[in-house]
């Protein structure tokens, strides 16, 4: 297998260990939709379809798009390596590293935020096509299932060569050559393992072996803890009312081991989106366990909004080094994951609304909160600020961020089930409400392994 160069290698090809998302594009109701491969995992194992068509303004959700390339065999050395039953950790040691990836070659594709591997699934939910199976997530690396082969869609590239950024190729099943096909469903597009093509094009989101450790990147979720105050940019807890919880306040205490002060910091773009952030560089903040974003509402206020009204205008802050000097401009967007600039625990940050240049502050407690120890600090927005709104950024360990967010997929789905609940209380059996049994189901399993000691 080809080795990794360094340069221009970086964005012209894709090697083991990148994080990438798998794109395509469909017609729906004569409309063009630019769509990513993506999987929920916790709750729900079938992959679906994530929309990028307007994501300036209706920002998707890359974190449950994002896979890991996580190893690439020939097809040969997967048979051997099957055959002798391999434990599939040495096989990553001997075809690790950050090799380019080559047509023909089967891949490993490993989801980012489960852990677990795109797999072609035994059952089928197909109502069109009864030889089609289900495409989802697998939670180890036995048999051939979560295995794909790469193959081009364009007679300009063969079997051998280097898969480039942006070719349009083909993902082929080894356990059972069917193809990674969009399906048209009942009004709904869905994934499936078929005998039918579509083509996809792979969009890297990060350089696995161009990572500046401790340094700020895209995707990356984080507390804003403020300078010099043991406070941290939060909202209300979850005894508040929905309305209440879309405010925001620094917030001393314990609050700074809890979820509710994680974000997750989301560039305006897709491809690249997990390259090193830049001061200046516009990005939105999202609230990680209610999923909505940070948005000026008004000329000073700030509220957390849902993703459909996150429009750029509202939702794009960006980093600074200081107030006085800016730079000159927005720079240009690169390919590449970029020169780290912004240190976690090291650079102090000013946040700057990238539309109208006002900055990130808080409102003065009066001298009685202070003294009774009750100061909540409400965020706005200001022309000038304070002179120590400047933030360290502090970065979250990977099963804190995760346990945040099956906090919110959790509290949706139930929700969404006890809200069908009393809707046929009220209406009696006579209404249609669907209630989400199987996912309900599962993620009751699935918090029972979650929350098992270790052994």
């Amino acid at each position: 297998m080809a080795e990794a160069g360094d340069g221009e290698d970086e964005i012209q090809f894709l090697r083991t260990n990148d994080e990438v998302v798998l794109q395509c594009s469909a017609t729906l109701h004569k409309e063009q939709l630019k769509l990513c491969l993506a999987a929920e995992g916790f709750g729900n194992r079938l992959c679906f379809l994530e929309s990028t068509s307007n994501s300036k303004n209706v920002p998707p959700d890359l974190s449950i798009c994002t896979f890991v390339l996580e190893q690439s065999l020939s097809v040969r050395a997967l048979q051997e390596m099957l055959a002798n039953n391999e434990e599939k950790a040495e096989g990553t040691a001997q075809g690790g590293g950050h090799r380019t990836l080559l047509y023909g070659h089967a891949v490993l594709l490993r989801h980012s935020y489960s852990g677990m591997y795109l797999s072609c699934l035994s059952t089928s939910r197909s109502s069109t096509d009864k030889l089609a199976f289900d495409v989802g997530l697998q939670e180890d690396t036995s048999g051939e299932a979560c295995w794909w082969t790469i193959h081009p869609a364009s007679k300009q590239r063969s079997e051998g060569e280097k898969v480039r950024v942006g070719d349009d190729l083909i993902l082929v099943s080894v356990s059972s050559e069917r193809y990674l096909h969009l399906s048209y469903g009942c009004s709904t597009l869905q994934v499936d393992a078929a005998f039918q093509q579509t083509l996809w094009s792979v969009a890297p989101i990060c350089s696995g072996s161009e990572v500046a450790q401790g340094y700020l990147k895209g995707g990356d979720v984080l507390r804003l803890p403020h300078g010099h105050m043991d406070e941290c940019l939060t909202v209300p807890s979850g005894e508040h009312g929905e309305e209440q919880r879309r405010t925001v306040h620094y917030e001393g205490g314990a609050v700074s081991i809890h979820a509710r002060s994680l974000w997750r910091l989301e560039t305006l773009r897709v491809a690249w989106s997990g390259s090193h952030i830049r001061w200046g560089q516009p990005f939105r903040l999202r609230h990680v366990t209610t999923g909505n974003y940070l948005s000026l509402i008004d000329e000073k206020g700030l509220l957390l909004m849902g993703k459909e009204i996150a429009d750029v205008k509202s939702t794009a802050f960006c980093f600074r080094s200081s107030k006085e000097k800016l730079d000159a401009g927005i720079r240009k967007e690169v390919d590449g994951m970029g020169s780290p600039e912004i240190k976690y625990g090291d650079s102090v940050c000013f946040i700057q609304h990238v539309d109208t240049g006002l900055w990130l502050t808080y409102q003065s407690v009066d001298a009685k909160s202070a003294r009774m120890g009750t100061a909540q600090r409400k965020a706005i927005m200001h022309h000038e600020g304070h002179m120590d709104d400047g933030l360290t950024l502090s970065r979250s360990q990977h099963e804190e961020s995760r346990t945040a967010r099956v906090i919110r997929s959790t509290v949706f789905l139930f929700n969404r089930f006890i809200g069908g609940l009393d809707a046929l209380n009220k209406q009696g059996k006579s209404t249609s409400v669907d209630l989400p049994i199987e996912s309900v189901s599962l993620s009751l399993q699935d918090l029972i392994g979650y929350f098992q000691p270790p052994d």
